[in-house]
């Protein structure tokens, strides 16, 4: 199973693509309503005065041809402010002020055929009536119409032309201009990159109370963004926007609390209870941390079922990611019935939006055959495309399956060697160790396929980590096996093999290696030190060495005793050289 992971900040740098949903979340979801949840008034100067006028009476005098007061009317219609909505209403007030002439009241006209409200959608239509109420004035109108401009509704798009109408709207007091110009410079998108100026129009934002702005605040000062970095600072100001209903303050101040990063004491309690805040606003990344922490009891009682369900929330939000744990829940019966195939559809739906974790555990099922027939060329390349993406462990599990397949296969009743070193060779190639070991020896002894010492030496290299393969390298350079001979390489690695594991022929080989001067100055005394405990662990090799050296009196005197012992031992292990001896020995008369 996977623990609470926390992660890092998404937004830094903010990417043109980011700053497009941002100007589309903050923006665009409410353009008509009032506050400081959106901040967005599309009145004029006398906005305060139209405010406080009773319903009545505005009526009355909108009724009576007062265009402003036919815009204020149509405002209030549309946002539903002391009159029961009504786009069609908001339409027919708007419409008599625009005929009028009144800038507000193309501003909300605009508005209204901008997004379809109450109307037939015509962004051109909508521009136009934003450009005739800019040019009388009405700074709101030149956000709204530099808003045209970026994202090229209904006047071609011009990134250069939103952000001049922008900073003209900014220096108008506008709110909403501020913080887009200020996203613009952030990111460099239709202006250079100035993210010191960015602050500066940011906290002229927050100063009016757009969330947004408090939010990327606390990305510039936690990550040192156009300001010094300060942590302090940066909490601060997650916290404020946070307040100010940001989803993507609470989140982040979600991960502060849960990482105790930010200064912030490490509190999963505090840290599900933002992130629980931002997920009830739609925040995809929010629903699975709260899915998260109800699966595993983090901050909360461990709950299931609930998990499950913040789950799906946040894939009906586009997150891929919640599709894995989806199909994680489904394949280990979590929170609901045990689903082979619910499983792997979402770990398909996950693998096809390109998710690397998604793409790892669809091959894992296709690769072996769980709630979908089994299919090694289709899992391959999907584990092969996690891998590529990331999730590195994705070709361990491609090595683990042709690597005990070839298992299967050589020691199997009816074995079948060619397919078996087929497998070994696929599992080495994605780096098995083990198999590469294998498939070095069948290529060494000829098993499955013709000797070929050459690459079998090239696969034992790449095994060289493991003990076998040490010891095989030295025999492979001590004889001359597909390499020019070199007892110095030989040494080496048996030198290594006995510093890995206490093994009875990697001791006679490094002992026999010393004794005799190969690879390195002879060395009598530690070549029998290691040729006695080869000797005493049953290496009859070692055995026949040492009861020969004792008999010459190589490096010692002769102790026919010793040798007698050595040679009797390494004899009854059925060492010919060793029988030979000991029958020459014999004919030459009886030892003491």
């Amino acid at each position: 199973m996977t623990a609470l992971v926390v992660s890092s900040s998404s937004l830094v740098p903010l990417r043109p693509a980011a700053v497009l949903g941002l100007f589309r979340d903050v923006l665009e979801s409410s353009l008509i309503e009032r506050g400081v949840a959106h901040g967005l008034e599309l009145l004029g100067p006398a906005i305060d005065f139209w405010h406080s006028v009773d319903f009545l009476e505005l009526k009355r005098m909108a009724e009576g041809g007062n265009a402003s007061a036919q815009a204020e009317l149509a405002w209030r219609f549309a946002a539903g402010e002391g009159v029961a909505h009504s786009y069609a209403e908001a339409q027919r007030w708007s419409a008599r002020s625009a005929e009028a002439g009144c800038g507000a009241g193309e501003a909300v006209l605009g508005w209204l055929l901008y997004h379809g409200h109450g109307m037939p959608r015509d962004t051109a239509e909508s521009a136009r009536l934003f450009r005739r109420a800019a040019d009388k004035g009405q700074p709101r109108a030149i956000d709204l119409l530099a808003r045209c401009h970026f994202f090229g509704r209904g006047v071609a798009e011009d990134k250069a032309e939103a952000v001049r109408l922008w900073r003209e709207a900014a220096h108008l007091d506008v709110a909403t201009a501020m913080f887009s110009l200020g996203l613009c410079l952030y990111a460099g998108d239709g202006v250079a990159v100035d993210r010191a100026e960015a602050v500066v129009w940011f906290k002229a934002a927050a100063g009016k109370d757009v969330p947004g702005a408090g939010f990327l605040l606390g990305q510039c000062y936690t990550f040192g963004l156009g300001v010094a970095a300060d942590a302090e600072a940066g909490l601060h100001w997650y916290r404020q926007a946070a307040e100010q209903g940001s989803r993507d303050a609470q989140f982040e101040l979600g991960e502060a609390s849960a990482s105790g990063r930010l200064e912030a004491a490490q509190d999963l309690v505090e840290a599900l209870r933002w992130w629980r805040a931002a997920a009830h606003q739609g925040h995809g990344r929010a629903c699975l941390k709260v899915a998260h922490c109800h699966r595993w009891g983090d901050g909360v009682a461990e709950n299931k079922e609930l998990a499950l369900s913040w789950y799906r929330r946040a894939a009906a939000l586009g997150e891929v990611q919640a599709h894995v744990w989806l199909g994680e829940c489904s394949e280990y019966g979590e929170g609901g019935p045990v689903d082979p195939a619910g499983a792997v559809s979402h770990y398909r739906i996950a693998a096809e939006a390109g998710d690397p974790h998604g793409q790892a555990e669809f091959g894992r099922c296709l690769l072996h055959g769980f709630g979908v027939p089994a299919d090694a060329v289709r899992a391959e390349t999907q584990l092969r495309a996690a891998a590529e993406g990331g999730w590195t462990s994705a070709l361990g599990e491609l090595e683990r399956h042709w690597f005990a397949k070839g298992e299967r296969l050589m020691h199997a009743t009816d074995p079948d060697p060619i397919q078996a070193v087929m497998c070994y060779r696929k599992a080495a190639e994605l780096g098995h160790r083990r198999a590469a070991l294998m498939l070095a020896e069948c290529l060494r002894y000829g098993v499955g396929s013709e000797p070929d010492l050459v690459q079998a030496l090239r696969w034992y290299r790449k095994a060289a980590s493991l003990f076998d393969a040490k010891v095989a390298l030295g025999d492979m350079y001590f004889y001359g096996w597909g390499v020019d001979q070199n007892a110095r390489e030989a040494l080496r690695w048996y030198e290594q093999a006995v510093g890995q594991q206490e093994d009875a022929y990697a001791m006679y080989s490094l002992g026999f290696c010393l004794m005799h001067g190969h690879g390195t100055k002879r060395d009598v005394g530690a070549g029998m030190n290691w040729l006695e405990q080869a000797a005493l662990l049953g290496e009859a090799d070692a055995q026949y060495e040492l009861g020969s050296a004792y008999y010459r009196g190589v490096g010692t005197a002769d102790d026919s005793r010793r040798a007698l012992r050595w040679l009797a031992s390494a004899a009854t292990l059925g060492h010919a050289q060793a029988q030979a001896f000991l029958e020459r020995m014999e004919k030459a008369g009886p030892l003491n």
